[in-house]
């Protein structure tokens, strides 16, 4: 994916700047909030339940306006292009996973046209689901519905899968 005016490809550097945020604006709740990270760097965002890791997510990827400092990505602050532009930056999987009525391919391929078979069973090998699918009756045909259910588990490792397929330069 492209980034920005120059549409030059992401590296995947993430840099908060003095980061400052509240929903309600008479009310911050991020104050002069600073980190960067690498390309190929893997940072896992952890503490309670309100602690904020879900809001810092969504203000990486643009769903809520930040205040005061800022947010780069390979150094082309996110305020500066697109919302569309910046959240085509990001594969993302939620701790709450969701499968829709559909044959397992359809589930991965979800949003990203032009999937080759190919890419979706590298894909399942990857996270360890292939073995699983190809045991269903119908393989990658097989229909997700009541009769065909997934452990919680299985979900996860598909919307794993489906994040992978769909190849964003930031997971």
């Amino acid at each position: 994916a492209l980034l920005g005016v120059n549409g030059k490809p992401v590296r995947g550097d993430v840099e908060f700047s003095h980061v400052k945020f509240g929903y309600d604006p008479s009310k911050t709740i991020i104050n002069d909030f600073s980190a960067s990270v690498k390309s190929g760097q893997k940072v896992a965002i952890v503490g309670p339940t309100g602690a904020g890791k879900t809001t810092m997510v969504n203000l990486l990827m643009r769903f809520y306006e930040i205040s005061g400092g800022s947010i780069a990505i390979d150094g082309v602050d996110t305020k500066s292009v697109p919302r569309w532009n910046v959240h085509d930056q990001f594969s993302m999987v939620l701790q709450d996973t969701w499968v829709f009525r559909g044959t397992v391919r359809e589930n991965i391929a979800y949003s990203k046209p032009g999937v080759t078979d190919k890419q979706i069973e590298d894909a399942c090998k990857a996270v360890g689901l292939h073995h699983y699918i190809m045991s269903l009756p119908n393989g990658y045909d097989t229909v997700l519905d009541d009769k065909a259910t997934l452990s919680q588990g299985q979900k996860q490792l598909l919307t794993i899968a489906r994040a992978m397929v769909e190849d964003a330069p930031i997971l």
